[in-house]
């Protein structure tokens, strides 16, 4: 644990695992050999998330060449912790996970630190390699396989040093959570997330629960679902979540998962490929809801640089504009959309300074 103090009382934690991402861009795809993508793809499961060891990690970086995949660091509560610091907003954000070994000059720490993301409670494990994750960009879906590395060990850092952390994340105004590979982690965060409201009412807490959480539901993740007050889903998530085919109709799919999750002032921010959309219930119409539908300007392949963490990016900027306050949700998701796309089109070395633009160019409203 890092010996620094927090001094001021933060608007948002967020805590997630963190992962060393590798990956392979759609260019890069083009230039290997199609029998070597076609073995690697093997290893996946197409547009989801698979657990692995880590030598199957190895095997496919051996197999595809290092210098096919671009390395960063990554995690999705550390990517929208990360861009929502980036902004200049005047947001104060911190982070708790595990950060183990890093990747070449690649430092979680580091970039904490440069971004002034507080790390008062966040675990180092210097002698455990980080979670990995591998991406692939097969006809513009992705799939993943992803180790968990250092990140079993969250469980434990949360037992030792819970007091501390339910101090730290009940004085913040929103919580921010995601998806860690095991059961024991999950019934932890349910813990803090009601202690923390217990001691602070106010807190609002928001989660992106990811595929492999919702793939293998268990009492204290669907517990996490029905503590948020935002949860956030991209479509085959919103799909799995539901029960419910591609066919259905999505406000069917909503007001299930508003049924069994969602609270009086539940939202839910489903991502699409062409669109976003806000469910929430309707006041005095039990088993309804309502929508709002905000266009997507659709980017073409091959304009897009790297679309790793594009999701939780469009997260940052919705969280943004919520703890801003003054602002609708049409402001609300613009502001994400546009970080969104920023992110998609920027290459990584200018991605801060088009993020802190976006932010610079939006404009709030009360819609």
């Amino acid at each position: 644990m890092n010996s620094r103090q927090q001094n001021r009382m933060l608007d948002i934690v967020g805590i997630g695992a963190l992962n060393i991402d590798f990956t392979v861009t759609a260019e890069k795809m083009k230039e290997l050999p199609p029998f070597k993508v076609s073995e690697a793809a093997r290893s996946f499961q197409f547009g989801a998330e698979c657990l692995v060891d880590e030598s199957k990690i190895e095997e496919i970086i051996s197999l595809l060449g290092r210098d096919s995949f671009r390395t960063t660091l990554g995690g999705s509560a550390f990517n929208t912790i990360c861009a929502m610091a980036a902004l200049g907003s005047g947001i104060r954000a911190g982070f708790s996970g595990m950060a183990g070994a890093g990747c070449g000059s690649l430092s979680f720490q580091n970039s904490m630190d440069e971004l002034s993301v507080d790390r008062t409670w966040l675990g180092e494990c210097g002698g455990e390699s980080s979670g990995m994750s591998i991406s692939i960009n097969q006809s513009g879906t992705r799939s993943f396989i992803h180790y968990p590395g250092c990140n079993r060990n969250m469980a434990d850092f949360l037992k030792a040093n819970y007091s501390g952390i339910l101090k730290y994340a009940s004085e913040a105004r929103l919580l921010h959570l995601t998806q860690f590979s095991s059961y024991e982690t999950a019934a932890m965060l349910e813990k803090l997330i009601k202690e923390s409201r217990s001691e602070n009412p106010l807190i609002m807490v928001s989660c992106d629960p990811g595929y492999a959480w919702l793939r293998n539901l268990n009492p204290s993740v669907e517990a996490i679902l029905r503590l948020s007050d935002i949860i956030f889903l991209n479509e085959k998530e919103f799909s799995l979540l539901s029960g419910g085919g591609n066919a259905a109709d999505d406000r069917v799919k909503a007001e299930v998962i508003l049924s069994m999750y969602g609270g009086p002032a539940t939202m839910l921010v489903v991502k699409k490929e062409t669109e976003i959309k806000l469910y929430s219930p309707s006041i005095g119409k039990p088993a309804s809801s309502t929508e709002r539908n905000f266009a997507i300007d659709v980017i073409s392949i091959d304009k897009i640089s790297d679309a790793t963490g594009a999701g939780d990016v469009f997260a940052a900027g919705f969280l943004t504009a919520l703890l801003l306050g003054g602002s609708g949700m049409a402001a609300a998701v613009g502001l994400g959309i546009g970080l969104m796309r920023a992110r998609l089109t920027a290459a990584p070395e200018n991605l801060r300074q088009e993020l802190e633009r976006v932010f610079r160019e939006w404009k709030p409203d009360s819609c």
